[in-house]
């Protein structure tokens, strides 16, 4: 009996049968009572009836024949026993049934009943074994003699009829009750039970995240406060709810858009939050990551180790690592964090992909090198020969000449150098101001080519030009548009090979002039390519310092390239040559 209608029905039911079987226990009892005091006031009226009509009869001996026939008619009419003897005279005249037997005279029970008053015989004492109710009227005839009456009258017959009567009304009364209940058990179910059953749906849909719906009871009644009360604490769920999801949507965002990778991990070591940097950087699948052990993944160990480590410390865990495939340099910071008041540690890490940082470094060292060696040749030279020509060692014309000429040379490579580094600290600070104006490409093509033919011809490498008719103008800088072409022709020439040839082609491509230069040198290795760009990179460090480059010429093309909103691109085959290109935006 779970449902609330049935609850309802079984307490409105069990209070109803209480109820009526208390009244039926006191209706019983309340109804003997008044049935035996009906009872004696109606027999003690009969007898003195009774009475007032034989005493004139009982006076007058000759009429004793009347006196029985109004008794016997008195006995039909009243549905008693009436029993009427003398008193104080020798022979007592007896009119009358069991109450006149002479063996028991006044008969049995008649001792039961004072004088104007009623008693009760007992069944066992009673001539039919039922309970009686009897009455005695003492009176005086005319002639003063004696007598007493006796009324007799059944109490079973009166009471069991009444009683079944009573039996009737109170069943009748509890069919009518029960009906009555199970109507309001009805009711009350449409009333209370209904609206608990539709919020008990409505908690199930709430506890699956939906939110939407409502009880929309508007009664002013503690149902009705009750329902109230749940759309409100919905609404107010809705809302919360709404604001963890944006909130959770803007971390999402805030942790998708950083550029370092974030893990964390419970304090069991289990992954709570992965953001895609982390999973790109670490190789992980980010949906099948979270959840797992931290211990499980496909991680290097020491990765794994730092977390645990610092969940055993509660503190600060760095290390740095490498990774191949490609090959790269990350960093990661562990630091303990908790995930609520008096909860156990968790612990977030931050990933950094160190690779370019520690290749500019290396780079950067590198350059340092090759600079201070580059630095320190033309310098000895030049210290050697002005101490020469200073103490007279180079006696002769001819010797001072030659050291002269190698002063100025070696001058003029430091002045290279240091002019390259200049030009690239003021191109990629923004000192540079741009002459825009609108430029033939073709013609910026050809000037540059007539630059290099002398040097092109003493390498004996052969410059082809392939250029469209009809090449629509750029809006550029002609010093530094041809500046780029001088560096990407230098390159083409010093990296070739003797008898090879150099490529210079420029065609309209989608709005933009693309320009290209292609070249049969040696080509560059896979893993140089992207990094031809940067800063100080020497894809051939030893040929390059022997060719007496600084690693600056392609960031400086970059650089301007990317000032006029074009972009550049290389392509390379070992042993077949390269091809550098770049794109302007047409006027």
């Amino acid at each position: 009996m779970r449902s609330l209608f049935w609850k309802v029905f079984a307490a409105n039911l069990l209070t109803l049968l209480v109820a009526l079987g208390t009244v039926s226990f006191l209706l019983a009892s309340r109804f003997r009572d008044v049935h035996y005091r009906r009872t004696s006031l109606r027999l003690l009226a009969t007898a003195r009836d009774m009475t007032a009509q034989l005493e004139p009869l009982l006076a007058e001996p000759a009429r004793r024949r009347e006196v029985e026939i109004v008794r016997i008619a008195m006995e039909k009419s009243s549905g008693t026993q009436i029993c009427v003897l003398s008193r104080g005279t020798a022979r007592s005249e007896v009119f009358g049934g069991p109450l006149g037997d002479e063996a028991e005279l006044p008969g049995p029970g008649a001792d039961q009943a004072e004088a104007w008053e009623t008693g009760v015989v007992p069944p066992g004492v009673a001539l039919c074994g039922e309970e009686m109710l009897i009455a005695h009227v003492p009176f005086t005839d005319r002639r003063g003699l004696a007598w007493s009456l006796y009324v007799r009258a059944s109490m079973a017959g009166a009471v069991d009829e009444t009683v079944w009567e009573l039996r009737k009304l109170l069943l009748l009364a509890v069919i009518a009750a029960v009906a009555v209940s199970l109507l309001l058990a009805l009711g009350l179910s449409a009333r209370i039970a209904g609206p608990l059953r539709r919020m008990r749906r409505l908690a199930t849909t709430m506890a699956g995240g939906d939110f939407s719906q409502r009880m929309g009871l508007k009664e002013k009644d503690e149902v009705g406060d009750l329902a109230q009360s749940f759309d409100s604490l919905a609404e107010g769920l809705q809302s919360t709810l709404g604001d963890l999801r944006r909130e959770q949507a803007r971390l999402r965002g805030i942790l998708a858009s950083v550029a370092e990778g974030i893990v964390a991990v419970d304090a069991e070591g289990r992954v709570t939050l992965l953001n895609p940097q982390a999973a790109a950087l670490l190789g992980l699948d980010q949906a099948r990551t979270v959840g797992a052990a931290m211990a499980d993944l496909p991680v290097p160990e020491h990765v794994s180790r730092q977390f645990i480590e610092c969940l055993r410390r509660n503190a600060l865990c760095t290390a740095e690592f490498e990774l191949s495939g490609p090959n790269r340099s990350l960093v990661l910071q562990v630091a303990p964090v908790r995930t609520g008041e008096g909860e156990r540690w968790g612990a977030v890490a931050v990933v950094r992909d160190v690779t370019s940082a520690r290749r500019l470094e290396a780079m950067r060292r590198q350059f340092i090198s090759d600079a201070s060696h580059e630095i320190r040749t033309p310098l000895t030279s030049i210290g050697g020969f002005a101490a020469a020509i200073a103490d007279g060692t180079a006696a002769t014309p001819e010797q001072r000449t030659r050291g002269a000429a190698l002063i100025v040379r070696e001058v003029e490579r430091l002045s290279r150098l240091v002019d390259d580094l200049l030009d690239l600290s003021r191109i990629e600070s923004g000192a540079v101001e741009l002459k825009l104006a609108d430029v033939d490409v073709a013609e910026l093509i050809r000037s540059a080519v007539e630059a290099f033919e002398a040097e092109a011809r003493e390498r004996r490498i052969h410059v082809e030009l392939d250029l469209a008719r009809d090449l629509p103008t750029v809006r550029a800088d002609w010093d530094r548009i041809y500046q780029v072409l001088a560096n990407l022709l230098s390159n083409a020439l010093r990296f070739n090979r003797a008898d090879g040839k150099i490529a210079i082609a420029a065609w309209d491509a989608d709005g933009q002039v693309r320009v290209e230069v292609r070249d049969t040198g040696p080509g560059i290795p896979a893993d140089q390519l992207p990094y031809i760009w940067e800063r100080f990179h020497r894809a051939d460090t030893a040929r390059a310092r022997d060719e007496g480059g600084t690693g600056l010429g392609l960031a400086i093309v970059r650089s301007i390239i990317g000032t006029h909103g074009g972009d550049v691109t290389a392509e390379s085959e070992v042993g077949k040559g390269s091809t550098f290109s770049f794109t302007l935006p047409i006027t």
